[in-house]
């Protein structure tokens, strides 16, 4: 289970707590698709199992590398080592992780398919791969990314189909989410908004319950040996 690395990130001085507060939605893409790969660790290195599927220490190293550079920007500065330490951030990639995993069963469970148009509509929405104003996707850009980062254009696609089933697992619980107590028709643009934010924040609740409720029911296994040694080489 997580609990020892919730213990972790906790407890710890008001400063971090503040960071920690950045990590609290759930983050569930992988985002992996980008490319970072050189881990310095083996291949068959093994972080983790979720219900038996692997989580690869050389992805792991790539999610952490991502997630760590989506922070800097979000802060508009460096993390330092202590920071990272003190919010734990080798437990909180590897939180993400196993919920993106726990979300793609989830996804699969409930009969969620993603088709081949979306994935490729959803590929070329991404800026990256858009050129010219207005911005169009370019198909050299697409292929020049997929040999820069070494990776089949079928590696690709199906992070990609992926990341959209966790997306559509979740929005499919948040539809499922009716507020009854509520009323349907404000009688103001503030009640209308307080009820809007009302909503979210329910919606947001249920996500993360049945979040802690597929977590609690999976099996998870992780190998605290080669997250340790990954931690120590990544911070």
């Amino acid at each position: 289970m997580l609990e020892w690395i919730r213990r972790e990130a906790v407890e710890r001085p008001k400063v971090i707590g503040v960071l920690i507060l950045l990590t609290g939605g759930i983050f569930v893409l992988s985002m992996g698709w980008w490319g970072f790969s050189q881990s310095g660790s083996s291949g068959g290195d093994v972080v983790a199992k979720v219900d038996g599927v692997p989580i690869k220490a050389k992805d792991y190293s790539r999610d952490y590398l991502i997630m760590k550079d989506n922070y800097k920007r979000l802060l508009r500065g460096d993390l330092g080592a202590k920071i990272l330490k003190d919010l734990n951030f080798p437990g909180l990639v590897l939180r993400n992780m196993i919920y993106r995993q726990l979300w793609i069963d989830e996804g699969k469970s409930l009969g969620i398919a993603v088709s081949d148009k979306t994935v490729v509509d959803e590929i070329a929405k991404i800026p990256f791969f858009q050129v010219g104003n207005p911005p169009v996707f370019s198909k050299d850009a697409y292929v020049t990314f997929l040999k820069e980062t070494h990776q089949s254009a079928q590696s690709f696609e199906r992070s990609v189909r992926l990341d959209v089933l966790v997306q559509r697992a979740q929005l499919f619980v948040r539809a499922s989410q009716t507020i009854g107590a509520l009323p349907s028709a404000p009688s103001s643009g503030q009640q209308a908004s307080d009820l809007a934010s009302e909503r979210s924040r329910i919606q947001n609740e249920t996500v993360e319950a049945l979040q802690n409720q597929l977590e609690s029911k999976a099996h998870i296994d992780i190998d605290q040996k080669v997250f340790k040694a990954l931690s120590r080489q990544l911070l």
